[in-house]
């Protein structure tokens, strides 16, 4: 059994879906900003898919769309139009629109904590100046990591080019690195040409893109949390009835709570597999390990304070509040 298979078998729905979540009737156009190389996609948002069909109970079925159809720095926006119905994304890939989903990577945050302490509802209220309302926040508690062409040193990221959205530039300029924005699909060829000594990434995705044949390093400590935001656009939404948006946001309250377990099988599967291509663990030495959860956090919150100061200053607030801060 390969491990693509040993990944499917693991995920709830998973061996189910394809390109669409069969059904029948009018057909929800889901848009995301990864393909199929990225187990994310065919583990939690097929899954999701599945999912919100059920909780929505309209009898429509899901197509998925990524990258290829609209880059993924640029989806919020046909959503929130309506040219598309639901939105996977992550916060950091529409930062020149606002910042409010990236900011809640900054909190140590549960499903539990993040609708407890209101910043859940927060976000929701937040993006519906976009057209869109927010179905689901899942996070990935499995965080992100660095994978290096060469091994850390004393002077961690001196003098390296570091892939990385903004959320990650704060902490890549902290470590002594310069960051350099790329979509996904421009990773392998830029550490394949040294255009760049590494790349930053949740746990989960090198593998499905081959970087372990250009790139042999881990850093670890891995860090901070990976916060996934599900929307929907607001005309799809009002179109429904009351009974159809209580199942929709039953069927993500739901979802959240369930993907944690799936995230950890796959971080532990795709750890398994890249130490079997030859990669190996970096790590950063222990002065910098004491300062990481708190340069992460803080660097979130003053990136996102840049475009959306008001409202990061209110997350700050309701965040300390119920002790989501390093």
């Amino acid at each position: 059994m390969d491990r693509r298979t040993v990944l499917l078998s693991g995920a709830a729905f998973a061996g189910l879906m394809s390109r669409s979540v069969s059904a029948q009737g009018q057909e929800l156009r889901l848009l995301t900003g990864w393909d199929e190389r990225s187990d994310v996609v065919t583990q939690v948002v097929d899954p999701l898919m599945g999912a919100i069909a059920a909780g929505a109970n309209t009898g429509a079925s899901i197509r998925r769309f990524g990258p290829e159809t609209i880059p993924p720095f640029e989806q919020l926006d046909p959503v929130g139009r309506g040219v598309f119905d639901l939105l996977f994304t992550n916060g950091a890939y529409h930062y020149n629109q606002s910042a409010v989903a990236m900011a809640v990577e900054a909190f140590d945050v549960t499903p539990a904590t993040l609708r407890s302490s209101g910043l859940w509802d927060y976000v929701d209220t937040h993006y519906r100046r976009f057209g869109v309302k927010l179905l689901a926040y899942l996070v990935d508690r499995n965080g992100y990591n660095l994978i290096l062409k060469a091994p850390l040193d004393d002077g961690a990221l001196a003098g390296r080019r570091i892939r990385g959205t903004p959320v990650y530039h704060p902490l890549i300029e902290a470590l002594g690195g310069a960051p350099v924005v790329l979509p996904a699909s421009e990773i392998y060829p830029a550490l394949e040409r040294g255009v760049v000594d590494g790349a930053a990434w949740p746990l989960v995705g090198p593998y499905g893109f081959r970087w372990f044949e250009v790139s042999r390093y881990l850093m670890r400590p891995a860090f901070g949390r990976v916060g996934y935001p599900v929307f929907i656009s607001l005309a799809r939404w009002e179109a429904l009835s009351q009974e159809q948006r209580d199942g929709l946001v039953q069927a993500g309250a739901d979802f959240e709570q369930s993907v944690g377990a799936i995230f950890d099988g796959m971080v532990a599967t795709e750890e398994a597999a890249l130490a079997g291509e030859g990669m190996k663990v970096t790590r950063l030495n222990e002065a910098r390990v004491a300062t990481l959860a708190t340069a992460w956090s803080e660097g979130v919150l003053g990136l996102a304070s840049q475009q959306n100061p008001g409202e990061v200053a209110e997350m700050t607030k309701i965040g300390r509040a119920a002790g989501l801060l390093p």
